[in-house]
């Protein structure tokens, strides 16, 4: 069978016509067409994916169980459950050691789907193998493994990765341990994961997979209102830069925004709200933002506009927000909001934040950045810049003055 046709085959919404191209895979045991079907993951519709694996499943015979285990050689995160759900279909002792011996043995690909097998098949003979592959640097071996410890109940392997947190400088090493705290599902952990994420330059990578993760009970029910505000800061901020909006219902941003409103309404919501709004609104009326969202997606950010548009999003309190130039989410938010809005009301206390030695030099360089915009920049004392003791912020200031 010609590969491009397999996939349009079995993607079709006929039956018979799937199903012959399932039929065909599992026959062929060709690990190729497989890893084409794999390939084109990004472009076959969710329900589809589900469709496949659960009638992929469902022609898997234990007399045809080992074609399986050749497809294990390419791993894909979308259709793993074509592997995993097959083996669980058929599981028994014999069938764990042969997965056993895999894991011991095979490729990172294959491991990644041995471990996703024992998050479902407690064998304590797995246990050695998912303890030291938790900190391999393969994404989905790792996670994989932090979803079956937890399984496990093995808690000890959290304080392994709290440490690794704590007491490196490699950044990677730092977001690979936080997204395994994620994947492991504590609930209790969320508040330390919050917190090392916005002091993290992967701070985006890190939260987009607490919120894709975690319910937002969940996230309600363990962290203060503040860092709940934080968060849909910080992924508002990141649209549609570095997070697409195909994203806005997976990340629950219509929970977010409901919540605050209702129970934090302060001038910090307000702020991330209006932000948020003017943002969406841009991309209603820019097909360019829109073309490729799926209709859910489209509904979900026309009603979370619609319900924005009901709220008094006034700046009434924008220049107190400015004095809480200590957190540093809150402060980058109010900074955007002057900047988009030109507020050149609040330039002289941006100045005065220069002027007395107040903000770290993040913050000033932000600052600074903003009284340009507002063309107030010769309010910034120059006196006071060239004694900051970081060459390259004082430079850069300067260039802006």
């Amino acid at each position: 069978m010609n590969q491009d046709n397999f996939v349009k085959n079995i993607i079709s919404k006929d039956y018979n016509v799937s199903k012959n191209a399932l039929t065909e895979l599992i026959n062929s045991k060709n690990p190729t067409l497989f890893k084409k079907l794999c390939d084109n993951s990004d472009f076959i519709f969710p329900f589809v994916k589900e469709k496949i694996v659960k009638n992929f499943v469902t022609l898997i015979k234990k007399d045809n169980l080992d074609t399986v285990f050749l497809f294990t050689d390419y791993y894909c995160w979308d259709f793993e459950d074509i592997i995993v759900q097959s083996w669980l279909k058929f599981a028994c002792e014999d069938l764990s050691d042969e997965i056993l011996d895999l894991f011991s043995k095979g490729s990172d690909n294959q491991k990644a789907y041995c471990a996703k097998y024992f998050s479902k098949i407690n064998d304590s003979l797995a246990l050695e193998l998912l303890e030291k592959n938790s900190h391999s640097d393969f994404e989905p071996l790792r996670l994989n493994c932090a979803i079956a410890l937890s399984a496990f109940g093995y808690k000890k392997i959290t304080d392994d990765m709290i440490e690794i947190i704590e007491k490196n400088d490699d950044e990677f090493k730092t977001l690979n341990a936080l997204e395994f705290l994620i994947f492991f599902n504590d609930e209790k952990l969320l508040g330390y994961i919050a917190k090392k994420a916005f002091k993290s330059s992967f701070c985006v990578s890190i939260l987009s997979y607490l919120v894709n993760y975690y319910s937002f009970q969940s996230i309600k029910d363990n962290l203060d209102k503040d860092t709940i505000a934080d968060i849909l800061w910080i992924l508002v901020d990141n649209y549609p830069e570095n997070l697409s909006l195909d994203t806005v219902v997976q990340y629950q941003i219509f929970d977010f925004v409901k919540y605050l409103s209702k129970e934090y309404f302060n001038q910090y919501t307000k702020n991330i709200f209006f932000i948020l709004k003017s943002k969406f609104i841009e991309y209603s009326q820019n097909e360019v933002y829109c073309y490729d969202l799926d209709k859910e997606t489209k509904a979900e950010i026309k009603e979370i506009l619609n319900y924005l548009c009901e709220l008094d999003l006034n700046f009434n309190e924008i220049k107190c927000e400015i004095f809480n130039h200590n957190k540093i989410n809150r402060y980058n938010c109010v900074l955007e909001l002057i900047k988009e809005q030109k507020i050149i009301s609040c330039a002289s206390e941006l100045a005065q934040l220069i002027n007395q030695n107040k903000l770290d030099f993040a913050s000033l360089t932000k600052t600074a950045q903003t009284l340009k915009e507002l063309d107030k920049q010769d309010l910034i004392n120059k006196d006071v810049i060239q004694n900051i003791n970081n060459n390259d912020v004082k430079e850069f200031v300067l260039s802006l003055l």
